[in-house]
Parts: C-alpha cells; sequence; structure tokens
C-alpha cells in the first residue's frame, strides 16, 4: 500500500495524467455498463441464443480487428480519434436507448452493439499511443501502476453500478447515462495538453515514411516484427496473453465452483468479488515491480497463476476456493504496469499503433479463448483435471516466454538492461 501511495503521489500534481486516468476509468466503466445494459434488453427480446450471439460479437469484433486498427487509426492523431471514437459511440447509445424504447427488432440493438464494438477496437490502441506520448518515460511506471488500479476497480464497481441503474432507471435509462459516460470521456481527453513533441532523434518528416513501411508490410506483419526484434517485448506480450486466457478460464470457472462445492447462488458473487480483490492488490503490488523493472518476478507471477487455477479448481470447500481466486487476480495483475511500461519503453513510435492493436486483440480473445477451453476440457475430464490441464499449460508458455529473454540478458553480460528507446534515466533490470 505504502508503495501505491508513492506511486499516485509521483503523478497525482500533474493535470493531464489526472484527467487521463478519468478519461480511462469512465470510458471503462461505460464499458460495463453497456454490457450489463445490452444484456438485459438482448436476452429480453430475443433469448438466450441471441444473447450468446451478442456476447460473443462483442468478443470477436475487436479481436479480429485490433492490429488493423491500430494501424488504420494512424490516420488521425491518438488523441482526435479518441475523441472521435467516444462521441461515436455515445451517439450509437443514444440509438440504441431510441430502438429499445420504441419496440425495435433485436437485431438493431445487435447492430448498434457491433458498432460499439468496432469504435472500442479503434479507441483501445490510440488510447495507449496518447497515453506513451503524454506522460513522461520517467514517470510511465507509476502512471502504469496507477492506471492498473483504477482500471481494475473500474471491473469491480461497474457492472454493480450498470445493475443498479437498470434496476432504479431501466435499461434504456442506464443506455442514456452510459451515452453521457462517453461523452464525459471525450471531454477529459480533450483537455490534456498536447503531447511533447517527436524528440530531436526523430524529426517528424522520418515518422510518414515509417508509417508507410508499416503499412506497406502490414499491420500485423509490423506487430509482430515489435515483438520479434526485442526478447524482453516478445516475453511481455505472451505472458500477458496467458494471464488473460488463464483469467478468462477462472471467472467461467466460478459457476462450477459454485455448483460443485453447493455453495449456494452467492458463491458466484463472492468467487468473482475475490478475483477483483485479488486484480486490485496485485496492480499495487505490480507498481513497485514496473519501477524496479524485474521481469523474472512477472513471468514468475504467471508460471504461478496457472498452478493457482488448478488448486482453484480441485478446492475442497467454498474458503479455500475463496483464497485461490484471490492468489489468481493477484497474480495475473502483479506484470500489469510491467507490461504497459515496457511497451511504452521498448515500442518504437512506428510500430507501436499495430503493435497496441495486437495486444489488446491477445487480451480480448485470451480471456474468450480461456473460458471456451475450459468448459471443452471440464466437459471432457471434469473440473479438476481440467482445471490443472490448463493452468499447467499456461505455466509452461509462461516458462518457454522467459527462455528467449534471459539469453538476451546473458548474452548482453551484465544485470542491467538498456534499451534503445529508453532515456538514459530509465534502465531496465532483469532480476
Amino acid at each position: 500500500m505504502k508503495t501505491a501511495l508513492k506511486n499516485y503521489k509521483d503523478i497525482a500534481h500533474l493535470p493531464d495524467v489526472r484527467r487521463l486516468l478519468a478519461a480511462d476509468a469512465i470510458s471503462k466503466g461505460g464499458d460495463w455498463i453497456l454490457y450489463v445494459a445490452m444484456s438485459a434488453l438482448v436476452f429480453q427480446s430475443g433469448g438466450a441464443s441471441t444473447l450468446a450471439l451478442f456476447t460473443a460479437l462483442r468478443i470477436v469484433v475487436p479481436f479480429v480487428l485490433g492490429p488493423w486498427a491500430g494501424r488504420w487509426g494512424t490516420a488521425l492523431p491518438p488523441r482526435t480519434l479518441m475523441v472521435c471514437a467516444d462521441v461515436a459511440r455515445a451517439l450509437l447509445l443514444l440509438l440504441a436507448a431510441a430502438a429499445a424504447g420504441t419496440g425495435q427488432s433485436v437485431w438493431v440493438l445487435v447492430a448498434l452493439v457491433v458498432g460499439c464494438a468496432i469504435l472500442s477496437a479503434f479507441h483501445a490502441p490510440a488510447e495507449r499511443r496518447f497515453q506513451r506520448d503524454a506522460v513522461d518515460a520517467d514517470q510511465r511506471a507509476s502512471f502504469n501502476a496507477v492506471l492498473g488500479a483504477t482500471g481494475t476497480t473500474v471491473i469491480v464497481v461497474a457492472p454493480a453500478f450498470g445493475g443498479l441503474l437498470t434496476t432504479t432507471v431501466g435499461n434504456v435509462g442506464a443506455l442514456i447515462a452510459d451515452a453521457v459516460s462517453f461523452l464525459v470521456s471525450a471531454v477529459f481527453v480533450t483537455a490534456v495538453r498536447r503531447p511533447a513533441a517527436v524528440s530531436a532523434t526523430e524529426s517528424p518528416a522520418q515518422e510518414p515514411a515509417a508509417a508507410a513501411a508499416g503499412i506497406r508490410k502490414g499491420a500485423l506483419a509490423t506487430a509482430l516484427r515489435a515483438m520479434k526484434k526485442d526478447p524482453v517485448v516478445m516475453a511481455c506480450v505472451v505472458t500477458q496473453a496467458v494471464a488473460c486466457t488463464v483469467a478468462g478460464a477462472s471467472l467461467v470457472l466460478v459457476p462450477m465452483l459454485g455448483s460443485r462445492l453447493d455453495a449456494g447462488a452467492g458463491a458466484i458473487g463472492w468467487l468473482t468479488a475475490a478475483i477483483g480483490a485479488g486484480s486490485v492488490t496485485g496492480v499495487l503490488i505490480g507498481g513497485s515491480v514496473a519501477r524496479q523493472g524485474r521481469l523474472l518476478l512477472c513471468v514468475a507471477s504467471i508460471i504461478a497463476m496457472g498452478l493457482i487455477l488448478g488448486l482453484m479448481g480441485s478446492s475442497p470447500n467454498l474458503l479455500a476456493a475463496l483464497v485461490c481466486a484471490a492468489a489468481v487476480g493477484t497474480a495475473a495483475n502483479i506484470p500489469e504496469p510491467m507490461y504497459w511500461t515496457s511497451y511504452g519503453d521498448r515500442v518504437s513510435e512506428a510500430d507501436s499503433s499495430s503493435f497496441y492493436g495486437l495486444v489488446e486483440s491477445s487480451i480480448t480473445g485470451g480471456f474468450a479463448l480461456g473460458g471456451v477451453i475450459l468448459s471443452a476440457v471440464v466437459a471432457a475430464m471434469g473440473t479438476t483435471t481440467g482445471t490443472w490441464i490448463l493452468g499447467a499449460t499456461g505455466s509452461v508458455l509462461a516458462t518457454v516466454a522467459l527462455v528467449p529473454a534471459l539469453r538476451h540478458h546473458r548474452a548482453r553480460g551484465t544485470r542491467t538492461m538498456s534499451p534503445p528507446l529508453v532515456n538514459a534515466g530509465a534502465v531496465e533490470q532483469i532480476s
């Protein structure tokens, strides 16, 4: 907690940072309110099958578009793209509220949600690019730690707030409130001052040429190139995808555990809350980890996360399951500030748009894939065996991802690594 307060103190005096944090929290909160309100509307209008399609499209669209949306988004400055996406999402939500209020077809609602998902695919990479430009390199670790803490807090609070809105003002009212939240987010982004100018080593004339080269090579190829040329970036991307996959599996595991342990309907809420509380704790711890650049500790956390999932699936009682659920959330989020700090320091500006799009795709796809895989292996082998297999596989993948980074470290023959894209003061360690 002391480290978390220090991280916040390091950046709290910066008005632009406060605006960025507020915009991120409000935008993410809006996404959750949209999910709660629209899920209820789609289920009421189209039943379980339409709800399943809505849920799939909400995940698949940004997953598929990720790298390309990141690359196409470079046609506009990141702040402009963020504001346009927020305003457009607000307009689509107002149309959705009007459609729901007048009893339009459920497919109109689904189409509007797909539109919001497409805009989100453009918004997420632009937001990461804008944060990278607006926050100095020596403040990124603290900023990402606080950003992760607010983001995980939103995951815990926003769905409950969405449920409260739908109960008090109805689903249509919740959609209108959600539209307002995106407009407020746009206002905060607009209020951020112009990011620092391009450094003297990167002239403006070089940027379009680099971007054009990236377009010719393709968005996905550009993103993969950024991963391949730096083993640390590769390790971070792979472990982040593994963490999201295991986290997605843990959320699907929750109702299965509630049923297996015969713990009652309240068990789902308690277990989900435990994962959320662990996530907040993990990000708070991760702030110190990111400041010290302890990549090995981050990867070890994901290795442990897979094993904890196995323990969670074989929990003998609700108390043990709650402890494991909190541990899963903690282990998943300890590396979170480190990931984004490493990306900001190590990925070039020319590659960043496609790269951030790929990372956002891996996050979204990982959550979806984890749930699908867990459901399949549990159906085939049972809860205990299935969770151990998935968890062990995740631990092995995280271990394999670490090997190239360690080899790179040893080849340099020093305990410290000064990446070419990092300022002299932002030295990163693998320890």
